[in-house]
């Protein structure tokens, strides 16, 4: 399911009130954040698991997460015991980010009774709860998260093409850059810079007056 362009797998159950989801496998439930906690907590930099065999209760913290401008707790919405971390997250804290619901899980729990999924939701009676938290939370989703952002609101095109060439000429080949303005002929300018520098256009959208483009270095 997608609402307001956050993406919500349809196999997994969540805990709206925490930005949590959980997946059923093999006895076990495989634990993450949403989109929506990913955007608001922003580019992560630092990931803190509970350590494997530890016991952890339901609403306590299994994780704790850290960006630039938040520190917060990634709380279970069951009990049981973690029997493995995702060390490739601790490791590279932004795949929380960038793969929120694969590559970026937290951690494996082997719950102490199967009736405790019962008061999760799945994404047809989460959804009014997800939509409230993205209003409330202001989020913005895109389908690639970016690596930076740069602001041409205001501004002239050639000024703001400027900033992205020195930006993305020292970008690493799998880093992106978000690029917002408002500029009348961004929709002329920017695809033609893009082509001309064989970058890549990794996503474009229009929001009223403002134009968001995503893009990526060589292919």
């Amino acid at each position: 399911m997608e609402i307001e362009g956050c993406v919500f797998p349809d196999d997994l159950l969540y805990d709206p009130e925490d930005n949590i989801w959980i997946k059923e496998a093999q006895n076990q439930l495989l634990l993450g954040i949403t989109c929506i906690y990913a955007s608001f907590a922003g580019r992560l930099e630092a990931v803190k698991l509970k350590p494997v065999g530890m016991a952890v209760e339901k609403g306590r913290s299994v994780a704790t997460v850290e960006s630039p401008k938040f520190f917060g707790a990634v709380r279970t919405p069951v009990s049981g015991i973690v029997t493995e971390i995702n060390e490739n997250l601790v490791r590279k804290p932004v795949l929380a980010n960038k793969e929120p619901y694969s590559d970026g899980w937290f951690a494996k729990i082997r719950p102490v009774s199967d009736e405790q999924t019962h008061s999760l939701k799945n994404v047809k009676e989460a959804e009014p709860f997800l939509r409230e938290a993205i209003h409330t939370f202001r989020v913005r989703c895109f389908k690639v998260y970016p690596d930076y952002e740069i602001s041409g609101i205001g501004g002239e095109c050639p000024e703001t093409l400027g900033q992205l060439h020195l930006l993305m000429t020292n970008m690493h080949s799998d880093e992106s850059v978000h690029v917002v303005t408002d500029n009348p002929v961004a929709p002329i300018d920017v695809p033609t810079w893009v082509s001309a520098r064989g970058y890549r256009m990794l996503y474009e959208r229009r929001e009223g007056s403002l134009l968001h483009y995503i893009l990526g270095k060589y292919a």
